[in-house]
């Protein structure tokens, strides 16, 4: 499986620091087949990663799915989301941070 060049780095220098949930809209089987794949035998997801939510723990809107960050029971001061649709985080937008779609391009620099 292909993964975003620099996300094996990313998650390692950001667990250091800060507490890691992976809050997806994919579907949990397809979604932890992924996320356990980062980093291949050498199981970064599981060294960096602390909680996974999914789809069922989103709110439908539309033709998306919004991240209602709330229900992580952690200081939203002290939260951020990074995401690809900026529409995921409309109920926090001051936590969002937005970042481009990513497509196999092996020069994308955005977690670096």
């Amino acid at each position: 499986m292909n993964q975003r060049p620099g996300v094996e780095k990313f998650l390692l220098k950001m667990a250091q620091y800060y507490e890691i949930v992976i809050f997806t809209a994919g579907m949990q089987d397809y979604a932890d087949w992924a996320i356990d794949q980062i980093g291949g035998d050498s199981s970064i997801a599981l060294r960096t990663i602390s909680y996974r939510l999914f789809r069922q723990q989103t709110l439908p809107c539309r033709e998306f799915y919004l991240k209602d960050l709330s229900i992580l029971g952690r200081d939203l001061n002290k939260t951020i989301i990074v995401d690809n649709i900026s529409e995921n985080f409309l109920l926090q937008p001051e936590n969002g941070i937005s970042i481009k779609s990513w497509y196999d391009d092996e020069d994308d620099t955005a977690l670096v």
